[in-house]
């Protein structure tokens, strides 16, 4: 009986991890977790959405009003997250983390986790960041550099960080905008502080500084996650020089780029060993290629500048805004393959080999991801107002928001 049971119990055991492995992978193509999806490349691996809007076109599930703010909206299984705000009177109020239920917009909590930030030039009040969802943890960042841990069970503060108190950081111009990396056991984040702690880990469960590196002040960057030559590495721009370290903190490389301004759009990885950056300037964009922790130029260029929205690295392609012009640029040579006008300032992101583009008016437009020609598939007027966040995507539905609304659309 033992020798009968024995291969049976070792066949349940290894199909059920192999089951729980792939659950687990669909559950998590299913979900938008942080700044930028789950891989921080815009990208979603979710498939199955609509392509023939004659047979099923976008269907609005609700829209809702919100607090202002640029945040990206996350999710994970039935609920949604984001950062907003509301004011008093013209210069007091406060920001907050909020979540709301996912196929309703209906608010489950909403946590105080700052003042509120008004901008001194009019584009928009309110937190810059997008949260990062960890298993039961939420860890956001306000306008003026307070890092949260909040419980996404009730909104529960587990922790917070003052970075202007507790590590000299000066506000940037526009509020801190850097979105929080969850790596390991830590979650990593600019911090632009005095004394080598420009970029920083705390651990996820205490808070507590785990390791800081570089020297300069709060910009508006987010780290990145790659593996290159086999070795995790968290790229990150400051100023004008572009950062490597790994896990623990230990500088890998360093490399001072060509450029006039510090990027605010975030790096793309270029599987296996490139790394794209784009910024406004005389010089747009530089792309690196890095060799056993040594990065070489290999290609820059003056026809692709990303503003505040970052690009899309999609089959040797990359997908973006110049400034305010959607274009298709060849990673290999940087040429220009195709451009379409009228979306202003937009964003975009990619599920499914289509490009969801949204202008910085609203119009959530569908376009085919291919260097061909620039072939639209629908367009719908999503939301109205300025809308300078980038759209979200999961579970079949893609999330927008302005400064006043958000709103979902069903694409399956």
């Amino acid at each position: 009986m033992k020798n009968i049971l024995l291969p049976s119990l070792f066949f349940l055991l290894v199909f059920g991890s192999l089951f729980s492995s792939l659950f687990a992978q669909e559950s998590n193509s299913s979900n938008w977790l942080q700044f930028r999806g789950n891989e921080r490349s815009g990208i979603s691996a979710e498939t199955g959405i609509t392509k023939d809007w004659s047979v099923k076109a976008p269907q609005l599930l609700w829209k809702t009003e919100i607090g202002s703010g640029f945040s990206e909206i996350v999710l994970l299984n039935n609920k949604i997250y984001t950062m907003e705000s509301d004011s008093i009177d013209p210069q007091t109020g406060s920001e907050y983390i909020s979540a709301y239920e996912m196929e309703t917009g209906k608010l489950i909590w909403k946590t105080k986790v700052d003042s509120i930030f008004i901008d001194i030039d009019g584009w928009g009040n309110g937190p810059r960041s997008t949260p990062v969802i960890d298993n039961n943890t939420a860890f956001c960042l306000s306008s003026f550099g307070k890092f949260t841990a909040v419980s996404i069970n009730d909104g529960k503060i587990l922790w917070q960080k003052n970075f202007l108190t507790e590590y000299e950081s000066t506000t940037p111009r526009w509020g801190f905008s850097s979105s929080p990396l969850v790596l390991g056991e830590n979650v990593v984040i600019e911090v632009g502080g005095t004394n080598s702690r420009t970029l920083a880990a705390f651990n996820k469960t205490s808070g507590e500084l785990v390791w800081a590196k570089a020297n300069g002040a709060a910009d508006y960057g987010s780290p990145i996650l790659a593996e290159i030559n086999g070795q995790k590495q968290i790229i990150y721009a400051n100023g004008k020089t572009l950062y490597s370290f790994n896990d623990k903190g230990d500088t890998l490389w360093t490399f001072k780029m060509p450029i006039q301004r510090a990027p605010t759009a975030a790096p793309i990885f270029i599987a296996p060993d490139k790394i794209f950056v784009s910024t406004l300037g005389t010089v747009g964009f530089v792309i690196l290629k890095v060799e056993n922790n040594r990065p070489k130029e290999i290609l820059q260029g003056t026809n692709i500048k990303n503003d505040f929205s970052s690009s899309c690295y999609y089959n040797g392609h990359i997908y973006g805004f110049n400034t305010a012009v959607l274009q298709c640029n060849s990673a290999e040579t940087g040429a220009t393959l195709w451009v379409k006008r009228g979306y202003g300032k937009g964003s975009l992101i990619l599920v499914d080999g289509q490009l969801i583009v949204l202008s910085d008016q609203g119009k959530l437009i569908f376009v085919e991801a291919t260097p061909e020609k620039y072939n639209e598939i629908g367009n719908i007027q999503a939301i109205d107002g300025k809308s300078w966040t980038a759209p979200s995507f999961g579970n079949g539905k893609v999330f927008v928001r302005n400064l006043t609304q958000m709103a979902c659309y069903k694409l399956k």
